[in-house]
């Protein structure tokens, strides 16, 4: 039988293998959805890896009929090792915003902001950039048909004239593209070690993850910000690092972002998006001040606000005055993280849709 002529079948079996895997993918989502597993996730941007043990393999049958040779070799499984099935990280992400009923962001400000780049692919009589090698071979042509260039008479001449020259002509490409900007807001003043700094870690990997799935990651910008009483700008490496520090005033993080936000950005072109994290103890005062912040300023221009608290005290005065604001609000968002199992909730709360 000719190598052309080999017909793979698999009958029934590839159904029942697909089957199987897609019953370990369901157990993964289900991991992720009813336990807040989002350590099942991986790392931001690469494939998810499945790993089963011993399981039977399809069994090919090649040619017409079953005795043509069988599935021969050694199958997976055979050596009842471990199997690794790759699950694309879009196709992943695709999945998990269908299992959360996450509506994919709107991508605000399409095409106003082009990725611009000049290719050559044509090329003309006429230009500035002159290619010598094009030149070269047309010339060498054209010298062989005037005889100027023959070697075995001894005439080694190319003549370059002008109807030979070709340049390279470039083109213009402009390619729409999504770009959006997201903020982190960390309290460091209050204990973030132990259970509450791996929650408050797994959501913002979330996060990261969602925006970078839904804009494309190369099309994102994620910038760390921390506050105790003074506000600034940290490496992503050192949002969980920075020692903790007496005393607190959050507003003036929501300040220092809303600044950088229209000083370094166009607003009319990027998409904006910031996510607080504390614990909710905030002064009077000062959660009246992020309030006003969130209603003049921010609210109008970015696509999502959310604050989360973090393991909360029993009564939060930021808490109360978003809520009194903002509880019905699409863009300003709120979020409780008491424990583990509420993730899923305050990432729908984050990004789902608001029920009439």
């Amino acid at each position: 039988m000719k190598k052309s002529d080999v017909v793979v079948s698999s009958d029934e079996s590839e159904g029942l293998f697909n089957e199987f895997i897609q019953d370990q993918l369901d157990e993964i989502l289900d991991e992720v959805i009813n336990r807040g597993d989002l350590d099942r996730l991986g790392d931001r941007g690469s494939d998810i890896i499945i790993e089963v043990d011993d399981i039977v393999p399809p069994t090919f049958v090649y040619g017409d009929d079953a005795s043509g040779g069988g599935s021969g070799g050694q199958g997976p499984g055979n050596e009842k090792g471990k199997l690794r099935f790759r699950i694309p990280f879009q196709a992943f992400m695709e999945l998990v915003g269908q299992k959360l009923r996450l509506p994919n962001l709107v991508k605000e400000g399409e095409g106003k902001i082009k990725e611009v780049s000049y290719t050559f692919k044509t090329f003309g009589q006429v230009g500035v950039i002159l290619d010598k090698r094009r030149t070269f071979k047309r010339a060498l042509r054209s010298s062989v048909g005037l005889g100027t260039y023959a070697p075995e008479k001894g005439r080694r001449v190319v003549q370059v004239r002008r109807r030979d020259r070709r340049f390279k002509v470039p083109q213009r490409v402009e390619k729409p593209r999504h770009r959006a900007v997201v903020f982190y807001m960390g309290d460091i003043s209050y204990s973030t070690y132990g259970e509450r700094l791996e929650m408050e870690k797994r959501l913002v990997n979330f996060i990261h993850q969602w925006l970078d799935f839904n804009y494309g990651a190369g099309n994102v910008e994620h910038r760390f910000f921390v506050h105790d009483v003074d506000a600034h700008e940290v490496a992503p490496s050192d949002f969980y690092k920075v020692a903790n520090a007496g005393g607190t005033r959050a507003s003036i993080v929501f300040e220092l972002v809303s600044q950088i936000a229209f000083n370094e950005y166009d607003a009319n072109s990027t998409n904006f998006y910031a996510f607080y994290f504390g614990d909710g103890e905030v002064f009077e005062d000062d959660a009246k001040r992020i309030v006003e912040i969130l209603g003049s300023e921010m609210r109008a221009s970015f696509n999502r606000v959310g604050v989360v608290e973090v393991k909360p005290s029993q009564f939060s005065y930021l808490n109360r005055e978003i809520k009194r604001q903002f509880e019905k609000d699409d863009v300003v968002r709120m979020g409780t993280l008491r424990q583990r199992t509420e993730t899923v909730e305050v990432i729908k709360a984050l990004f789902g849709e608001r029920r009439a």
